[in-house]
């Protein structure tokens, strides 16, 4: 699959969760991020609402007590967690993981983006999001990441090379019996009794608003994911391919965040195909159409992963920061309307609502066309067309040198030629490419001043600069000695009439 490198930071066990008293309930702060979990989410997004369905500030239990747990990453500082948060656990170990993965495909990456989605979340609303994979795209159809690369493939052929680090520091799970949130019960008492196209956009404003499902389970800490978009056929014409590039972003991100890295045929490799490059610079600044996501920690400098030229110390300090401010790095999610009671006919129609909601915003796959050039080998991507057997085009069917072009001449016809005094003309055309080497000749036509031959000749793949010129003579066929009637030189690609 791709290169993975495992750090660990291994912290002792201990048991810290305890049932506090009211005054040392008082007294304590909240564990960081433990208001993270149960709040609305849109899966179409995968985005946080920022609107809570679960009270998570309310800490106190019937008889005034609460839950306190012990940190080990603040010092051993006793915190208190919202009433609805349980199995609470400082994780014995932080896991640093530097990932590389090379997309092909807008779709291709959109699809990989629920990588940190934990559950199935369709199940409850009746979407078999395994199922519909081959054919439908269901999360993160209008999420950022969409936007960024589908506006890209839309103007170019791209590949995207994803680099990602997580390191978790604390999980936990709202309880099965959570409290609802003030605001979350006045709005769902809101929503009709019915749902039809007169109330279709009453429980549209209500997903607006809360979204579709609920964070119900959460790992924390932080993340970085850089997704950096590479246009295939300009690195090809550079003698460079996307695996490489992707390798050589992975090799300078390693040695920004671990300095010394157990890469040294890599990084070998990529310093003789820097000297490829244009720039001859490093690969993150010729490379640097990038969209990056950082949650949890704080950080000013906006690429972690290539800020050791600017800030080589960017990275350890976001880590440091983690423990005090970490974010929603992996998730569980249900459906809002499991939060509606059974007996209640709202739910049913708020599930209704969400699945329509869902399977609107979702982008259909529709590779059906024939490659353009190339084969689809790979049923798996079915949107991807392969380039085999020509030495002058990359498996990403892009030409290997600038200019490369596959050259071919169709002589279609003639109008209005005049070549003997007595009878019509008895024509042929004589084809030569830029170097004035003949290259065919179409059969010969009796007795037609308008021949039409429609005959076609492949030069095969041609370097071609700007101002080259092909050279079509006409002539007529005479038992002394043949007439040359025309000689034209049309630009490539352009009709001669």
């Amino acid at each position: 699959m791709w290169p993975v490198l495992v750090l660990y930071l291994v912290f002792p066990l201990v048991q810290t969760c305890t049932n506090g008293k009211p005054n040392e309930c008082a007294k304590a702060n909240f564990a960081p991020g433990s208001n993270l979990a149960g709040e609305g989410y849109d899966v179409t997004k995968m985005q946080r609402k920022g609107a809570f369905v679960i009270n998570m500030e309310d800490w106190m239990k019937k008889d005034k007590s609460c839950t306190l747990c012990k940190n080990p990453y603040m010092e051993g500082a006793v915190q208190r967690l919202p009433f609805s948060v349980v199995d609470w656990r400082a994780s014995q170990k932080c896991i640093i993981k530097i990932s590389s993965s090379l997309y092909q495909s807008s779709e291709e990456l959109l699809s990989s983006s629920t990588s940190s989605l934990e559950n199935n979340w369709g199940t409850s609303l009746g979407i078999n999001v395994g199922q519909n994979q081959a054919s439908l795209i269901l999360a993160g159809t209008n999420s950022k990441l969409a936007e960024y690369s589908m506006e890209k493939t839309k103007k170019d052929k791209f590949s995207f090379a994803s680099q990602s680090i997580s390191c978790s520091y604390y999980s936990y799970r709202v309880s099965n019996q959570p409290a609802l949130h003030p605001e979350f019960k006045r709005s769902i008492k809101e929503l009709p009794k019915t749902y039809d196209i007169n109330f279709k956009s009453r429980f549209y404003r209500f997903i607006a608003t809360y979204g579709t499902h609920y964070i119900t389970k959460v790992t924390l800490g932080g993340s970085i994911h850089s997704v950096t978009s590479i246009r295939q056929c300009e690195i090809a014409l550079q003698g460079l391919t996307v695996d490489e590039v992707k390798t050589c972003l992975e090799v300078e991100a390693n040695a920004n965040i671990f300095g010394k890295v157990d890469m040294k045929a890599e990084t070998k490799h990529c310093n003789e195909n820097k000297e490829k490059t244009e720039s001859k610079s490093s690969f993150s600044s010729r490379f640097n159409d990038r969209l990056t996501e950082v949650a949890g920690g704080h950080t000013t400098e906006p690429e972690l992963f290539f800020s050791g030229g600017k800030d080589p110390s960017a990275y350890k300090e976001w880590v440091s920061s983690l423990p005090q401010n970490p974010d929603v790095i992996s998730y569980s999610l249900d459906s809002l309307h499991e939060l509606v009671p059974i007996n209640n006919p709202v739910r049913k129609h708020l599930r209704q609502a969400i699945h329509d909601y869902i399977l609107e915003k979702s982008l259909l796959k529709n590779c059906t066309d024939p490659c353009t050039n190339g084969v689809k080998l790979n049923p798996n991507h079915s949107c991807y067309c392969t380039c085999r057997n020509n030495p002058g085009i990359t498996p990403d069917c892009c030409p290997t040198k600038r200019g490369l072009s596959r050259v071919k001449v169709t002589v279609v016809r003639a109008q209005n030629l005049w070549g003997d005094h007595f009878a019509a003309t008895d024509g042929y055309v004589k084809v030569f490419n830029k170097n004035n080497v003949q290259i065919g000749r179409t059969k010969m036509i009796t007795n037609n001043n308008s021949p039409y031959w429609g005959e076609t000749f492949d030069q095969g793949d041609v370097v071609l600069a700007e101002n080259d010129l092909l050279r079509l003579e006409v002539w007529d066929e005479d038992s002394k000695w043949d007439d040359d009637l025309s000689d034209v030189r049309p630009k490539f690609g352009r009709p001669i009439l």
